[in-house]
């Protein structure tokens, strides 16, 4: 099954939010303050400071949203892969999106207990630049990762 990436457009926000929102909730079950969310915070906070701020993009398969990735410049502000969608190169394709939108290099952050994500990205080359804790409302131990292409990597 193939995955097409395209812009996300306003009529997406509901199937984008609820696939973003039970991915978010399955990734970070020890974050309570997500798990408290309703429906309605998070397709606000998705369309008024996700879409405000950031170049989003979706990833469909067989028409369906499976992946979002939301870029501010070169910060990956938010990458998702729907649960059942984990694991199928979903991610992959997405972070690719990413690596062709900001080829000098990319900037995330996730949390320390996000386990999976960490060793998605560690396996494409993000490298721990420094440990943290996440700003308010979650104040969590996170850890911020930082890509370069290849050849600055074997540069450096």
């Amino acid at each position: 099954m193939t995955v097409e990436i395209e812009r996300y457009r306003p009529e997406a926000l509901v199937e984008t939010v609820s696939m973003w929102r039970a991915s978010k909730r399955s990734a970070f079950p020890y974050v309570a303050v997500i798990q408290q969310y309703t429906l309605e915070d998070d397709l606000g906070y998705f369309r008024d400071s996700v879409v405000a701020k950031c170049e989003v993009w979706l990833a469909r398969r067989e028409g369906r949203v499976v992946g979002m990735l939301a870029l501010n410049g070169g910060l990956i502000d938010q990458l998702f892969v729907a649960v059942e969608a984990q694991g199928t190169g979903v991610g992959t394709a997405l972070l690719r999106k990413a690596i062709d939108r900001s080829p000098e290099g990319l900037v995330l952050f996730t949390f320390r207990k996000n386990r999976p994500a960490r060793a998605f990205y560690e396996k494409y080359g993000f490298r721990i630049v420094r440990f943290g804790v996440s700003a308010p409302p979650e104040r969590e131990p996170d850890v911020e990762y930082r890509w370069t292409p290849k050849r600055d990597r074997e540069a450096g």
